[in-house]
């Protein structure tokens, strides 16, 4: 038993999503996402996030800072 398997075309994802890189470098995925939307194209959210990890566009967390401890001094009155 054998199962369909649907070839993906998803050069126009890629291009939309290269495209928005080029523009907005530090935008994540959710804007663009979004930025598609608005512009009519409606592809599943799932489809473009597979393609957007696959050209590894995923930006980098930013970590919170650590606060340095200081010594605690009583008030002078």
């Amino acid at each position: 038993m054998w199962y369909y398997q649907s070839k993906k075309d998803d050069t126009e994802v890629i291009d939309k999503l290269s495209e928005l890189a080029e523009q907005y470098p530090t935008r994540g995925f959710d804007e663009y996402y979004h930025k598609i939307r608005r512009e009519g194209l409606i592809w599943n959210r799932k489809r473009v996030l597979r393609v957007y990890r696959l050209m590894k566009l995923s930006l980098r967390r930013k970590h919170k800072k650590r606060l340095i401890t200081r010594v605690k001094q009583p008030l002078e009155t």
